[in-house]
């Protein structure tokens, strides 16, 4: 009975023992962990701000500067009418070319520069976007160079003139042009009017070869002289005869009288 006694005091008094706390190590590496993570993603968010902001300064003082590039390429205000996108059109060929340089450049003379540009449908492509034509002057001063391009500011034709400076303007499909034959026809397609101080040739593309062809434009004097009659020429090849025949009697007389 007594042992009974003793064991019940034992288990009361173990019932009221405080239990040691927990270690709070654990909690204290865990806090710590998280917090070097913290701290290291901050400076790893803080080098890539930095970078971004660095690419980004780097991307806008590029692209301000391409955009001054393309300005000064454009300058006196005839060239305003070209939209932004033809324009880095031009600028890509310059500078894709190495023309940047100056070798060859859009004139800087305000009358000149109206007519050496133009748009239009040059090769009858179905699509709502205009082809542009453009003139670039040589660092000669004297030769040009012919350029057309689509609305992707792909190159459709090239073609160099040599100690000339011409000018141009675009025309419809339907107008009246000399093709092929010394009478005015509606053109097959649209196309470039080309002016040189010698001559004028309208560009036209054909779709069944696929290639561009130049047509000379007849003026005023070559239609009216196709159409005077070749009696013209023989007159003064009748007129030289009879002036060598009188030739030819006086002389004879002048040989009989000295007889």
């Amino acid at each position: 009975m007594k042992d009974m006694e003793t064991n019940n005091e034992d288990f009361q008094k173990s019932k009221t023992e405080i239990k040691p706390k927990k270690s709070n190590k654990g909690l204290y590496i865990i806090l710590t962990i998280l917090s070097i993570l913290v701290l290291i993603s901050g400076i790893i968010f803080y080098l890539g701000y930095q970078k971004y902001k660095e690419n980004n300064n780097s991307e806008l003082e590029y692209s301000q500067n391409r955009i001054d590039a393309i300005n000064g390429i454009f300058s006196v205000a005839q060239y305003e009418n070209i939209p932004e996108n033809y324009r880095e059109h031009i600028y890509n060929f310059l500078e894709y070319n190495s023309y940047l340089d100056g070798t060859y450049f859009l004139t800087k003379i305000a009358d000149r520069a109206k007519s050496v540009y133009a748009f239009g449908d040059f090769t009858d492509d179905d699509n709502d976007e205009d082809d542009l034509a453009v003139l670039f002057e040589k660092n000669d001063y004297t030769s040009s160079m012919l350029v057309i391009f689509n609305h992707k500011g792909e190159g459709l034709y090239i073609k160099h003139f040599e100690g000339e400076l011409p000018v141009i303007n675009s025309f419809k499909v339907g107008a009246k042009i000399y093709e092929n034959e010394a009478k005015l026809t509606p053109a097959s397609c649209g196309g470039l009017i080309i002016k040189t101080d010698y001559r004028k040739e309208a560009l036209v593309y054909n779709k069944k070869t696929k290639k561009f062809n130049s047509h000379y434009q007849y003026t005023e004097d070559d239609i009216r002289s196709m159409n005077e009659p070749e009696e013209y020429y023989d007159e003064g090849y009748e007129e030289e005869t009879t002036e060598a025949a009188s030739e030819a009697s006086i002389i004879n007389s002048i040989n009989q009288d000295s007889n």
